[in-house]
């Protein structure tokens, strides 16, 4: 009798993110530099679901670094035997994977530990989740566009979508972090405002009309009281507010694991 083994599920932390705070910026350069500052963020407290000045994410590898998994992109390049695929993942020379693939695709690549490039053995392709499940490493994140914020809660690219709600604003319920229990997730998802706050993104959202933001949200929180700023800017709020959950998050992602 063959027994299969259920591959356990690695709960994920992903935040959403008002476009509008683009728009306010005064320039391009100011713009860009803001989504970089979002994805510095994200990089920092590990977010799976979130361009530009460099993360220093552990999959945004040096030349001289080696590790178990890298990042590549498939190249037009020919080989004599059609079931393989040349790819560029930053070394010094380009490796095959054991799969004919169209040039241009985005790859993640299991490198074994061979560090001999000159090799026969083709490398494998494997999944984006594959080095955060094998090996526990944290593996960037992914972005996706939402036009409003409802259509963030029903496009959720998880099974089962997301299964706890925090809204974030001045406005919210003031608990010290250290007293905040969150409950066991598998997918949390944290919702920051543009300049009006989440309360305007729910008044523009056709699916959401008449909702009170503590209807939509499981959790609605102010996570920086007392705060001497008239305003913070979503970027900073984003760093306050992902190092408030720190601990929160680790409690309940021990839970899970025990």
């Amino acid at each position: 009798m063959r027994v299969i083994k259920k591959r356990k599920e690695i709960p994920t932390v992903s935040i959403a993110v008002s476009g509008s705070i683009i728009n306010n910026a005064q320039s391009l350069e100011l713009a860009t530099r803001l989504a970089g500052q979002i994805a510095r963020a994200a990089t920092i407290f590990r977010i799976d679901e979130g361009m530009l000045p460099p993360l220093d994410a552990p999959h945004h590898l040096r030349k001289h670094e080696w590790a178990p998994f890298r990042e590549g992109v498939t190249l037009n390049e020919k080989l004599p035997d059609s079931g393989e695929t040349l790819v560029d993942v930053g070394l010094s020379r380009s490796v095959v994977v054991n799969q004919a693939l169209e040039p241009g695709i985005r790859v993640t690549v299991a490198m074994g530990t061979n560090r001999n490039l000159d090799g026969d053995s083709p490398r494998q392709v494997v999944s984006l989740s594959k080095p955060r499940e094998e090996a526990g490493m944290y593996w960037g994140y992914r972005v996706r566009y939402a036009s409003n914020i409802s259509s963030v809660f029903e496009d959720c690219p998880y099974r089962g979508g997301y299964d706890h709600l925090i809204g974030t604003s001045e406005h919210g319920l003031i608990i010290n972090s250290s007293e905040l229990s969150l409950p066991t997730f598998r997918h949390l998802l944290i919702g920051f405002g543009g300049l009006a706050g989440l309360e305007e993104n729910i008044e523009e959202d056709s699916n959401l009309k008449g909702k009170d933001v503590r209807e939509v949200f499981d959790s609605y929180l102010n996570t920086c009281p007392h705060q001497g700023s008239r305003t913070i800017r979503t970027e900073e709020a984003i760093l306050i507010s992902l190092q408030y959950f720190q601990e929160p998050i680790s409690r309940a992602m021990q839970r899970v694991q025990h």
